[in-house]
């Protein structure tokens, strides 16, 4: 008896060998950072092998799920191991550069002091948490597929840690210096927390979706949201002007003369052909729209057909204009001229950029409001004539809109491929009831995660303003995610909710995560906007 209970815990430490591999080697990559200094392979090229890793794994166990081989399982899991050992090897690895950095900045001053070096655990910008964000989805989906029936988690979770990790790579990997108010041991704990739980909770959602997948929800009710996520982001990018001016604007930068990260401009340049591309996208997301829901509630065939055919051009038009609009924030080099006609044609844009240089002011109201469009526009036309020569296009002035192009891009490509044979997928997947428990366990955990995230949010904060809550956009933000996952606990402990009813909670606790993470640094001022 004895005996066998020893050979069933050695068979369940074995499944967990690729985890304790990738997380031991990245300790060992840590090492071998000390031994070779700057020589050594850098973070950036760490991170972008773990974006390829993530990609590959997922390639392969979506290959199996539609053709079942025992090769392709295993590549996918080796794979997935490879992405979660490049990923946790990139932040460690980018420790040490953030100390290093701060060390030759200290010895040029004149300083001899050995700074602190938990000070500088990379989790200081949303670079930093991005990197972090994509490990703790990559462990939490390797940890569960030490369970041969949850590895098809791969194919799902790993391209929404793979697009983290290309946000990741628009941001930059720019080392920040942060205000000395927030030098705390409780940095790391609260941001860690953060990732961590932010990983679960990303694993959650992907189980939701796969248990309504599962459950026989219409793939056309699905790609009806799809699509209305996708038209959503095409809306908003670019400052609301792709549906209003059929054009789309790029931000622009300024140099930064102290070096690290570049200033962003009050002006945005127009790239060619992606406005109009995203506004046929939209046209065809409409139509897809309209035809599924004819479909879902009328039980039209025809109007299903059509919605397929509108929903596959949309993706296409979708993928052209992020090729026009990658080709052509590589391609511009004139960016003073090209600005200057294209305000010659649209002056008043010089009114909207001396607005946004009055807002980074941080006015009153009163003072604000007291400020004439005459003045606003002075000041443009003053900021573009001391800066103009130095202005630049760049992927970093607008990480966000990109990355939801491409979410939105992938949003839709899964729904394309939930539409091609549905029903064997849904063969290879486990049963609803496995489903509903993972995605309640993983909830509880993003719960618990969430909840000590506020907890030691609110220690910090205390530490460093004085007061451990503030209503800041980041701190309200969390709050609700944290609410939205209560809510999920409690209908389904006091009236008895699973199925369904969960999974949709689990998908809006996700979804508000997702604009906590993102909305604040980029939408929302406050005091977390220095991430």
């Amino acid at each position: 008896m004895q005996e066998v209970s020893r050979l069933e815990i050695d068979g369940s430490l074995r499944r967990y060998i690729p985890a304790i591999m990738a997380l031991g080697g990245g300790f060992v990559m840590l090492f071998l950072r000390f031994q070779f200094g700057e020589r050594f392979i850098s973070d950036t090229a760490l991170m972008m092998l773990a974006l390829a890793a993530y990609i590959l794994a997922a390639l392969f166990q979506l290959t199996n799920l539609y053709a079942p081989s025992e090769m392709a399982q295993k590549i996918g899991l080796w794979g997935a191991s490879l992405g979660v050992f490049f990923n946790f090897s990139s932040w460690l690895v980018r420790w040490v550069g953030a100390y290093e950095h701060e060390l030759e900045q200290l010895v040029q001053s004149g300083n001899a002091a050995k700074p602190w070096m938990f000070r500088y655990i990379p989790f200081a910008n949303l670079y930093d948490l991005s990197l972090a964000f994509a490990f703790g989805a990559g462990i939490t989906t390797l940890l569960l597929a030490a369970r041969k029936d949850f590895r098809f988690l791969t194919a799902f979770t790993l391209p929404l840690a793979a697009l983290i990790l290309t946000l990741a790579r628009f941001i930059g990997g720019e080392h920040s210096n942060l205000m000395p108010i927030l030098d705390s041991y409780w940095r790391p704990i609260h941001v860690g927390v953060a990732s961590l739980s932010y990983g679960v909770a990303l694993v959650c959602f992907a189980v939701a979706v796969i248990y309504l997948l599962k459950d026989k929800v219409k793939v056309e009710a699905m790609a009806v949201w799809a699509a209305i996520f996708a038209f959503s982001v095409i809306a908003t990018i670019s400052k609301f002007s792709v549906f209003t001016e059929f054009v789309y604007r790029s931000g622009l930068f300024l140099p930064n003369p102290m070096g690290g990260k570049n200033f962003s401009a009050p002006f945005r340049l127009a790239i060619p052909y992606v406005g109009e591309t995203l506004v046929i996208t939209g046209i065809l997301l409409v139509g897809s729209i309209v035809a599924f829901l004819f479909y879902v509630y009328k039980e039209n065939v025809k109007a299903q057909k059509f919605g397929h055919i509108f929903l596959r051009a949309s993706f296409a038009t979708l993928l052209l204009s992020i090729v026009f609009l990658v080709v052509g924030i590589r391609s511009t080099a004139d960016v003073q001229t090209r600005l200057n006609d294209q305000l010659a044609a649209s002056p008043e844009q010089f009114i909207d950029a001396g607005k946004d240089i009055a807002a980074k002011q941080r006015l009153s109201v009163q003072d604000f409001e007291a400020i004439t469009p005459a003045q606003f526009e002075q000041a443009g036309k003053q900021y573009l004539q001391a800066n103009g020569e130095r202005l630049f296009l760049s992927f970093g002035t607008n990480p966000v809109e990109l990355s939801g192009l491409i979410t939105a891009l992938a949003g839709l490509g899964f729904v394309i491929l939930f539409s091609f044979r549905t029903d064997k997928i849904r063969e290879r997947l486990p049963s609803l009831e496995s489903l509903d428990n993972l995605m309640y366990k993983t909830a509880c955990l993003a719960f618990a995660g969430l909840a000590m995230l506020l907890i030691t949010g609110a220690i910090w904060a205390n530490e460093s303003w004085g007061r451990p809550w503030g209503f800041d956009s980041k701190e309200t933000g969390a709050l609700v995610a944290w609410l939205t996952y209560a809510a999920f606990l409690h209908t389904r402990i006091s009236r008895g909710w699973s199925g369904r009813s969960s999974a949709y909670f689990a998908i809006v606790g996700f979804l508000l995560v997702i604009f906590t993470y993102l909305g604040v640094s980029y939408l929302l001022p406050g005091l977390h906007s220095y991430a």
